[in-house]
């Protein structure tokens, strides 16, 4: 009985040693290293492309790429019996004539020697005139933008 016992026993003991064999795992892990290096992608060094743009296009650009298109100032001008009513964007205080205007726009100026006002000398400023205007209605329009110190000013429809 007590060999029995100890047959017994000593099977137990081999069937409880039981190795891990290694070599499978570590045939996975090289197929898996050499499978990563193959698929990734090789990084390349970034490096600056040349393009040419367009004329029409290149002259547009600027060195700022924060810099906002510059929205002009759009004067309304309408004929009345009474005279030109003239229609300033809001934020601008209103214009009875020509030369209320004047004063209007040349305080709206920016002044680098007093820090103040809105719109620098070259900010560009569109005469919008009903097409019932009177012709003097206008011009005096225009005079009155020239003269409060502004260069840029063009004719037509502000949209």
């Amino acid at each position: 009985m007590a060999r029995e016992r100890r047959a017994l026993l000593r099977g137990d003991r081999e069937r409880a040693r039981i190795s891990l064999s290694i070599t499978p795992m570590i045939d996975v892990v090289f197929q898996l290293l050499i499978y990563f290096l193959l698929t990734a992608g090789i990084v390349s060094k970034e490096r600056n492309l040349r393009a040419e743009l367009p004329p029409e296009q290149a002259a547009s650009t600027s060195d700022d790429p924060f810099t906002l298109d510059v929205e002009p100032l759009v004067i309304r001008v309408q004929s009345t019996s009474n005279g030109a009513e003239i229609t300033l964007p809001s934020g601008l205080a209103d214009a009875r004539d020509a030369s209320e205007l004047e004063r209007v726009l040349r305080d709206a100026r920016f002044d680098e020697t007093q820090s103040r006002g809105i719109f620098p000398s070259d900010h560009p400023i569109r005469i919008a005139a009903d097409p019932t205007a009177r012709w003097e209605d206008v011009v005096g329009v225009f005079n009155a933008v020239i003269a409060a110190g502004y260069r840029s000013v063009a004719f037509g429809g502000g949209g």
